[in-house]
């Protein structure tokens, strides 16, 4: 399962954007008055190498300072639409992953008879999470390409009152498929695999092709939040969804955990099991 394809959704400009007039009121409006259009994107290192790295839209450097390994930037403004996402690592120029997202101006899927340039577009006035992640596999075509990109739509309506946000994202690529559980036994997300989100609407491929129509698709069921009890001192595990033997971690950002009311959070696993960097947990704040 290609980790680009788990993210099907291919928005871009369209009356959700405008509001207020259509298109011809907008371009008749002068430039300076006009509202902007710029897609919010959240860009998360969570690759294996502990090179800091920058991300470009274009031929644009969009974040002001490097990302640091298992850190996020503030929600920036960037191209939306048909978007060429770049990583670049410190002040090297040359490109560690480059991949095209959108090309629709709706809500639409690649079906068996069309397709489109990638997969999900960046959306004007949108907030959306770019991942950064080790490649599970090594490319032939591009062996300069050593990580991937994976685009999500973030869901940032606040949660019912005492309640928090998750969702659970696995990008070790030697890790089994993983729950992620209370320490007292109930199951958060179960059976979640590599460059996959839990309770996320898989995209079924047969030769390459996705089927005309996916049961349950929608732009909030790529990278799903689900509402949790808000609190302090949670602590979490991570099992084996086969044995549910508990995978020990290298840090400790699931002990003692802290979900804030109202707040949104991502919270995944990198690194390896059986190699360096060791496998570890972070939890990412949305707002």
């Amino acid at each position: 399962m290609k980790i680009l394809k788990q993210a099907l959704l291919i928005l871009t400009l369209t009356a959700t954007v405008l509001t207020s007039c259509n298109k011809a009121d907008y371009l008749d409006i002068d430039a300076g008055d006009r509202i902007p259009l710029s897609a919010k994107v959240k860009f998360i290192n969570a690759r294996q190498s502990t090179v800091a790295v920058n991300f470009w839209d274009f031929t644009r450097k969009v974040t002001g300072t490097v990302l640091q390994r298992n850190t996020a930037s503030p929600y920036l403004e960037t191209q939306y639409g048909k978007v060429q996402f770049n990583l670049t690592e410190g002040t090297d120029p040359s490109y560690k992953a480059s991949y095209i997202f959108g090309g629709s101006a709706n809500f639409v899927q690649e079906t068996n008879s069309a397709s489109f340039a990638g997969p999900n577009g960046p959306i004007a006035d949108f907030a959306h999470s770019l991942f950064t992640v080790k490649k599970k596999l090594t490319s032939t075509v591009n062996p300069n390409n050593i990580d991937s990109l994976i685009l999500v739509y973030d869901d940032l309506s606040l949660p019912a009152s005492g309640k928090a946000k998750i969702r659970f994202a696995n990008f070790s690529p030697d890790a089994p498929k993983v729950d992620l559980s209370y320490a007292s036994g109930s199951v958060l997300f179960s059976a979640v695999g590599y460059g996959t989100f839990g309770g996320q609407t898989v995209i079924p491929y047969t030769a390459g092709k996705a089927p005309a129509v996916i049961e349950g698709l929608s732009w909030k069921t790529l990278g799903p939040f689900k509402e949790v009890d808000a609190g302090s001192g949670i602590n979490l595990l991570i099992k084996d969804n086969t044995n549910q033997t508990t995978i020990p971690l290298s840090n400790t950002a699931l002990t003692g955990a802290v979900f804030e009311n109202g707040k949104i959070y991502t919270i995944y696993l990198n690194g390896t099991l059986a190699g360096t960097p060791a496998l570890t947990a972070t939890i990412i704040s949305h707002n």
